[in-house]
């Protein structure tokens, strides 16, 4: 169970096996400032991006950049650091649909969302017709099973952004044991 926003979900993930390596094989610090990974999204990958191209600000900034998110040979800066974890979904546990929905909510452009239900579902279909209309899965506990009322939406990535990645090293900071 991690808890993003105040509220508590169990997320489905991917590793990135070659990140997550890498960053211990480089004792690589935590990345969970905002402006840092701002920066980072905007230099490419693993390319070579000359220090004098970028302004003022981002110098500065580059010289705060967490331990082995990039790397600076020859005038050059080289960003490292990817996402170490892609969440496919944030299912959210709770007793009442609109309740639920409205934390479940709070994971729209980060990725899929699920209500799981605890108990009899009042008002059901009102509730499928609105899970289906917002993509949100609903999903109740009857005894020990789990009945899936509405799927939910596969989710797609509109944009890429700082805000996304800092969930992402939210949740893998959560998951990984050795943090």
């Amino acid at each position: 169970m991690l808890n993003m926003f105040g509220v508590d979900a169990v997320v489905a993930y991917r590793a990135n096996r070659r990140e997550i390596e890498r960053r211990a094989a480089v004792g690589a610090a935590e990345l969970s400032d905002r402006r840092a990974l701002d920066l980072l999204m905007n230099l490419p990958l693993g390319v070579a991006v000359p220090v004098k191209s970028l302004s003022e600000a981002e110098r500065r900034r580059l010289k705060q950049l967490p331990r082995g998110s990039v790397s600076r040979p020859d005038g050059v800066v080289v960003r490292q650091a990817t996402q170490p974890i892609q969440i496919d979904l944030a299912v959210v546990p709770g007793r009442t649909w609109t309740e639920t929905k409205e934390r479940a909510e709070w994971f729209t452009p980060f990725c899929a969302r699920a209500v799981l239900l605890d108990g009899p579902l009042r008002r059901r279909e009102d509730a499928a017709m609105e899970a289906d209309f917002y993509g949100i899965g609903l999903l109740v506990t009857t005894g020990s099973n789990v009945e899936v009322v509405v799927p939910p939406r596969p989710f797609v990535r509109r944009r890429y952004t700082a805000a996304s990645w800092q969930l992402v090293e939210n949740a893998y900071r959560q998951l990984s044991p050795s943090r």
